[in-house]
């Protein structure tokens, strides 16, 4: 299979946020436990003050009141980071008379940090021209974040104080402050506009944005959890985790990720091959409303089992069914890859007229690299069928 075909059966677990974030080792901290909306918001404990604002700005330790911080978390090789940072300073530059302090931190060594900033912003814009303050060329990153606070803090003192204790396992990561030094809002910082623009004017609902995002942060904390005990190579007690928490959560979005979850770990853990007779057939219908989820599940089970990673043949007839109806619901830039899918899977259950026919339709509908890639199973298929009919 071509390397277009894997990408694109296995863009979905990508595609959330991948452009946005860039995701750090899980962390363990309970949802009892948790620095979440309406907490204390725990005092700064930075090693460098690097930049002050042009010395607008004091280092800040504890929060003083009515005033509003944004202490945002950041890294030198983090793309999406850097990709931040002329709206942290625009957002600076907005409400730097309105009491508003922004201090953004990475967990790296002083000389690491010192070293980015020197470095020219046109150097990682191919085709745009850079240009600082005052309109002159090759405008640096120290240009550029002059603006507001930035700090490196390489004990992770903060980093363990507001990311681990919240949870949060990606940056950009932004923790809104409010004027009573409670946790307003917490998110990536290219989503905080209008979040900032209440809370400074007064009219921020954090009771309601709480009850939100601490049903989001409660099965962060549990994938976390679940995500810690795949890496230590024990499926069981991550299935167990996901047992428990499908008997407590009620929320069905929550369930349905968890189910996703559970079916992933299964097909990749020996000892579930057995249930997922009935923990497939589930999770299909679940998510039936959307057909390239469909594809990618049942396409996953196609390799398990033409692999032999997987023995039982009733998993194909039931991805079959599945993905027929994800054929017929599918637009019309995704319908060629679903139908290949499921020309494998009628392949692969011995109907090699069906599995013909469909791909045939597939080929007709694909375009470039994906039709050439298409056609070599129309053609191995075809080649299979004349021998047959010998």
């Amino acid at each position: 299979m071509s390397q277009w075909a894997k990408n694109f059966r296995r863009s979905l677990f990508a595609s959330a946020c991948g452009a946005l974030s860039v995701f750090l080792a899980p962390v363990s901290v309970s949802a009892a436990d948790a620095l979440t909306i309406g907490s204390d918001a725990p005092a700064i404990n930075v090693e460098h003050w690097v930049q002050d604002g042009k010395g607008k700005f004091k280092p800040v330790t504890k929060f003083e009141n009515d005033k509003v911080y944004v202490v945002e978390f950041w890294a030198t090789w983090c793309g999406p980071c850097v990709a931040s940072m002329p709206h942290l300073a625009q957002l600076q530059k907005e409400y730097a008379d309105k009491a508003v302090q922004i201090v953004s931190i990475s967990d790296e060594d002083l000389e690491t940090v010192e070293t980015f900033l020197e470095g020219t912003v046109a150097a990682n814009q191919p085709g745009k021209e850079a240009k600082d303050d005052e309109g002159k060329k090759e405008q640096t990153y120290k240009d550029l974040t002059s603006a507001y606070c930035l700090t490196a803090d390489p004990d992770r003192s903060c980093h363990k104080d507001y990311m681990q204790a919240a949870g949060q396992n990606g940056i950009p990561c932004a923790f809104i402050v409010g004027k009573d030094q409670k946790i307003e809002w917490i998110g990536h910082p290219m989503s905080m506009d209008d979040v900032l623009k209440s809370v400074v004017e007064g009219n921020w609902d954090r009771k309601a944005f709480a009850e939100t995002f601490k049903k989001q942060q409660e099965m962060d904390l549990l994938i976390g959890k679940i995500s810690q005990s795949m890496r230590a190579g024990k499926p069981k007690a991550a299935l167990d985790n996901i047992d428990k928490a499908l008997a407590s959560i009620e929320d069905p979005m929550m369930k349905k990720q968890l189910k996703l979850m559970q079916l992933q770990i299964m097909l990749s853990d020996e000892g579930s091959a057995e249930k997922l007779t009935s923990v497939l057939p589930e999770t299909l219908k679940d998510n039936a409303d959307n057909p390239q989820l469909i594809n990618m599940i049942t396409w996953t089970i196609y390799e398990k089992i033409e692999a032999g990673d997987l023995k039982n043949k009733d998993l194909v007839k039931i991805s079959i069914a599945a993905v027929e109806k994800a054929a017929n619901d599918s637009d019309a830039a995704s319908k060629a890859a679903v139908l290949d899918t499921l020309a494998h899977l009628q392949f692969l259950d011995g109907n090699v007229k069906a599995a013909l026919a469909t791909q045939e339709k597939a080929v007709g509908l694909a375009e470039g690299e994906m039709k050439n890639d298409l056609t070599v199973f129309l053609e191995e298929l075809q080649e299979t069928a004349k021998k047959a009919g010998k």
